[in-house]
């Protein structure tokens, strides 16, 4: 589940990138389409009956590289931008069946001048599963509960170019579908594959030369930050209770000092009332404490890239009902700020390797 959390707070990059590079930068953009072959290299034994082969899928892709100087400024790179549509078989039909998705990928390029250039791909979409766990028709399969969950990815490639419109594609690929807690079982499923693929370029393009693009002085050191934050989380029916969709929101508020343009500490503090937590507790208690509200103080580490922020914060939970365990967790934030200080993104929360949910989080940075 660690790979869920890490990657699953990519989504807003996505977005945000791919709406600021296709949205103004469209004459000079270089385009793309790409067809690639996924072959799975394990298989899930934890199903009746076991898999006795491991998951293939496809997947074709569309994507554009801006390469005008404010796109370059967003992440200080050259990255392609776009979207995708795939579709993967677990070849194992009764438990696990299939799967159809669609989402939005980063990719920005390593060594793109050269002939045989790299890329390091993001991806986070929906995915629909034709089979899920059901207490009687299908017992084994703890992997997925929803059928639609989500599917993140992380990626490795290398392109090699035959023509000026044509490269041959090589990589690894780590998918991750999951629902992040929001309902269970959710033990998730990793599909590991090795990506073999082409890429026909529409408009080949000539990059330009970055070492003129100066970056501008770092004048602010010190940084604030104010984000509201909510999800939902599904409680599973009972014998007493049925099933509840409960939302689960708060504020998250940080402060702190970039050693570097790129590295920065900060601490803070949040305050959540999580409706799902309160059932819970509820439940255990029988009805005994009735108040399950948490006030945590938080201090962790940012990487700041371009207008792209990741932080990693452990939290100390200093309000919480008295008798529960544990006290700490860790939380996981991707976040894009707009010129205007306005941020958005996602965040997991995290017990170690268990994740307790996702949310979406929005506020003001300064």
């Amino acid at each position: 589940m660690r790979n869920f959390y890490t990657l699953l707070v990519l989504l807003p990059v996505f977005m945000s990138s791919a709406f600021g590079q296709v949205g103004t930068d469209t004459l000079t953009a270089q385009r793309q389409f790409g067809l690639t072959w996924q072959q799975g290299i394990s298989k899930s034994n934890q199903v009746v009956p076991a898999s006795r082969q491991t998951p293939i899928g496809v997947e074709l892709a569309y994507s554009q590289v801006s390469l005008r100087r404010r796109a370059w400024e967003n992440c200080q790179c050259f990255a392609q931008v776009g979207g995708y549509i795939n579709y993967i078989t677990f070849r194992n039909p009764d438990p696990l069946g299939r799967t159809m998705g669609a989402g939005l990928f980063f990719e920005p390029l390593i060594n793109y001048r050269s002939r045989l250039y790299f890329s390091v791909r993001g991806l986070a979409g929906l995915t629909y599963l034709t089979r899920v766990y059901d207490p009687v028709d299908n017992p084994t399969n703890d992997h997925f509960s929803m059928p639609v969950s989500a599917l993140i990815a992380a990626s490795f490639t290398g392109h090699y170019r035959l023509t000026k419109q044509w490269d041959l594609t090589l990589g690894a690929t780590y998918n991750h579908i999951s629902n992040a807690g929001t309902r269970l079982p959710n033990q998730g499923m990793n599909v590991p594959t090795i990506a073999l693929g082409a890429q026909y370029q529409l408009h080949p393009a000539v990059f330009p030369d970055t070492r003129l693009w100066v970056p501008a002085p770092l004048t602010r050191r010190w940084m604030s930050r104010v984000l509201m934050m909510g999800s939902v989380r599904v409680l599973p029916e009972t014998d007493t209770k049925p099933e509840m969709a409960l939302p689960v929101f708060g504020v998250n508020v940080v402060g702190g000092y970039r050693v570097t343009r790129n590295h920065a500490f900060s601490a803070g503090f949040e305050l959540v009332d999580d409706r799902y937590f309160k059932e819970q507790v509820m439940t255990w208690t029988r009805g005994r404490v009735t108040d399950a509200r948490q006030g945590t103080i938080l201090a962790g580490y940012e990487f700041w890239q371009g207008r792209f922020i990741f932080a990693a914060h452990h939290g100390w939970n200093i309000i919480r009902p008295q008798w529960y365990k544990p006290a700490s967790y860790q939380r996981y934030n991707l976040l894009y700020r707009l010129r205007n200080g306005i941020t958005a993104g996602m965040s997991v929360k995290a017990y170690g390797e268990n994740t307790k949910g996702f949310s979406v989080m929005a506020g003001y940075s300064l």
